[in-house]
């Protein structure tokens, strides 16, 4: 995400039959403020039942169930007095392997998507899905754990002045950067809090490291024009101080750096970013290097069960993906 505002957000609508919506409802507040132009994605793999086709068809399945799924999140927007919104549904696999085609397609600022809840009572958790994405996914990714969108929000930005954690020096400016302007559209605040760690064996000169950890800190929120007293150093582990803060100002929005990197050719993110993730309970909008590789995925691809058609001749592989 850059310094201009924002133009283009790729909503991911995982079930667009279901009544609650709360990605499309945060990206509307977003693209009402910005001005974006929301692009609706819904991908499937098993479509639903349908009524106007032969249920040996199985192009004509897919192709039904396509323009259903597509009419349904029209019908959504229709409903939200949204104009100008385009819908895509595509018959493409994985969810988080379709969904980075798509972004590799429509190039948007970010992507948002709803994150998940397990049991009635549990905290928020990313599923499995949402995890690939901050994997593989080269734009910024807003998680979304509740619609609502508040007026003035709290903005917490997870730093890392020092590199401690293996991230590159420009991800830091990236992170505030993209805080300010999610502030500057809404109003907000942005705040910066960094976990200092001191080795063991160090407390003698632990308050020389704290102090220029938060120099560092303060003069990176300078150049962004935020002030010393909205930033945050504590000595302790990210997982433990970065939640804590984020409780202690109500945060709405956490912005958090990841970097992947590749491991027997499967992306993985740092532990440092996972153990922080799942711990916090606001919204999380996560950002990678500015030069993130995108993967070369393939679309999927399923051989079908060969069917025997009207003249005795088998049929021909059908294509993989349906999109509008």
């Amino acid at each position: 995400m850059s310094k201009r505002a924002l133009k283009t957000l790729l909503v991911v609508i995982n079930d667009p039959f279901s009544k609650h919506q709360p990605a499309l409802t945060k990206a509307m507040a977003l693209s009402a403020r910005s001005g974006a132009k929301l692009v609706l994605f819904n991908s499937f793999m098993i479509p639903q039942p349908v009524n106007d086709v032969p249920m040996t068809s199985r192009p004509q399945i897919i192709a039904s169930a396509t323009r259903q799924r597509r009419e349904r999140m029209e019908e959504l927007i229709q409903n939200a007095g949204v104009r100008g919104a385009k819908c895509i549904a595509a018959w493409d696999y994985p969810a988080h392997e379709a969904i980075v085609r798509q972004v590799a397609k429509t190039k948007p600022d970010l992507v948002i998507t709803a994150s998940h809840r397990h049991g009635r009572l549990a905290r928020w958790l990313l599923a499995n899905t949402d995890w690939e994405l901050i994997r593989q996914c080269p734009c910024p990714v807003w998680f979304v754990r509740s619609p609502e969108m508040v007026a003035e929000p709290n903005i917490l930005v997870a730093v890392d002045p020092f590199h401690e954690h293996d991230k590159p020096a420009a991800l830091d400016e990236r992170l505030v950067q993209t805080a300010r302007v999610v502030a500057d559209q809404f109003g907000g605040r942005a705040s910066l809090v960094h976990a200092c760690q001191v080795p063991d064996g160090a407390r003698a000169v632990r308050s020389l490291v704290v102090a220029r950890a938060k120099q560092a800190v303060q003069d990176l929120a300078s150049r962004h024009g935020i002030a010393a007293e909205a930033c945050d150093v504590r000595v302790g582990a990210p997982e433990d101080v970065i939640p804590s803060i984020e409780r202690r100002i109500a945060a709405d929005l956490l912005v958090m750096g990841a970097v992947s990197r590749s491991i027997d050719a499967h992306p993985v993110i740092g532990n440092t970013a996972e153990r922080v993730i799942d711990r916090v309970s606001c919204d999380l909008l996560v950002i990678k290097p500015s030069r993130a590789r995108v993967p070369a995925l393939k679309a999927a691809t399923r051989r079908p069960a060969p069917t025997r058609t009207r003249t005795g001749t088998r049929n021909k592989r059908t294509p993989s993906t349906y999109a509008s």
